[in-house]
């Protein structure tokens, strides 16, 4: 099957779990034969000297488009002003939409697949000229992104639009797929859910010396109101109430990264949280934490989860987060209750036992979960749904 694909990022041109979704997801479907043509913003010096250009890898062949296209340009005071995207978003968008669509009208495919808003126009005027099926699979919507509070009415146009000419749409949790349905008000009948996997490749325990002599908690994900970073220093000063010797690391890099600071600063617990910033070694820093935790207020899926177990490190996740539909073995807590966060916490930092066990039984159960091919596979099928249809 030929696929044409458009997303807004891929490795090395990567912000979040969405590059990562489509770097395994991308090459399973190549193992499984499949012929694949990717269309994605570049903002590279190589392409900047010129119109686009086109990378192969593997049977995947990358389209990079002159454009430093990026979704994550809010603050939490952009926010309150109700200004919840950076200065010339919009005409990015549209400019890589109508390249993308120039570019892909001369590409041959069975069905056309588009990840998230920003490719959706160019999918929806494909769809049209080439008489192609659409499938979309949606990562995050506009309501999750903004945490519930300021979702932007354009951008929520354009996720409706994108939703009601999908053919078929793919959600990485029921979570999501209940969300398009009661928000966007799409019949639920043309979702599939295909739940997120986990390379065990690229995830493992690194067994190396802790840096300090504390007991180490780690947050590491985009530092943005949808993952629920307030909530995770909330916590810690409870924690830190009852347990000094806890260090804090604050592992990614994000439009809240200065809020987050004076926060640390306001509940006085500054001296015991690290913010390192964004970082490609992921493996060391959840192998040397002795808890991991995702509070996030709205969360699709979450792989962040599955990366820290892959490690042999306890998890904590938010029950408002898709991956908590699919893991067992991890405690599960709603977002906004620190006070119950930070008693899990304790409970894993303190007794010696119960975070072994929860290292174990995590341990275990990741080895049995789905891989990327699993998921090539149920997508596959949708692909034939769509193009029968």
């Amino acid at each position: 099957m030929n696929i044409l694909m458009l997303g807004w990022e891929f490795p090395p041109a990567k912000s979040g779990g969405l590059g990562t979704y489509l770097y395994s997801y991308t090459r399973a479907l190549n193992r499984k034969g499949a012929k694949l043509t990717f269309i994605m913003p570049y903002c590279r010096e190589e392409v900047n000297a010129g119109f686009m250009r086109i990378i192969k890898a593997g049977g995947t062949e990358i389209i990079g488009i002159n454009s430093d296209l990026a979704p994550y340009a809010a603050s939490l005071r952009s926010f309150s002003r109700g200004e919840n995207y950076g200065l010339g978003l919009f005409g990015k968008v549209e400019y890589f939409n109508r390249i993308a669509a120039k570019i892909g009208r001369g590409i041959d495919c069975d069905v056309i697949h588009c990840h998230d808003w920003m490719t959706f126009p160019a999918g929806i005027a494909l769809k049209k000229l080439k008489h192609r099926p659409l499938v979309v699979t949606i990562h995050s919507t506009e309501f999750d992104r903004t945490g519930q509070l300021f979702p932007h009415e354009h951008i929520k146009e354009i996720e409706l639009a994108g939703l009601r000419e999908a053919d078929r749409i793919i959600t990485v949790s029921g979570l999501m797929k209940r969300q398009i349905v009661e928000k966007y008000g799409i019949p639920p009948q043309k979702i599939r859910v295909v739940y997120n996997a986990i390379d065990l490749g690229e995830y493992k325990k690194i067994h190396s010396l802790k840096p300090l002599d504390e007991k180490i908690v780690l947050f590491l994900g985009r530092l943005t109101i949808q993952k629920g970073c307030c909530f995770f220093l909330e916590a810690a000063k409870k924690v830190l109430d009852f347990d000094s010797k806890v260090r804090f690391l604050v592992v990614g890099s994000g439009d809240l990264m200065h809020e987050l600071i004076e926060k640390a600063i306001d509940l006085g617990i500054y001296k015991n949280v690290t913010f390192t910033g964004f970082q490609e070694d992921v493996s060391r820093y959840y192998s040397i934490a002795d808890l991991f935790v995702m509070p996030s207020v709205s969360e699709p899926f979450g792989l962040t989860a599955l990366e820290a177990m892959a490690c042999g490190t306890p998890v904590i996740v938010s029950r408002q987060s898709g991956v908590s539909e699919v893991l067992k073995n991890c405690f599960k807590v709603d977002f906004w209750d620190s006070s119950e966060l930070a008693n899990k916490m304790l409970g894993l930092l303190n007794y010696p036992a119960l975070n072994r066990e929860m290292r174990l039984a995590g341990s275990r159960e990741i080895r049995e979960y789905r891989d990327w091919g699993k998921v090539a596979g149920e997508c596959l099928a949708v692909y034939s749904e769509a193009v029968h249809a």
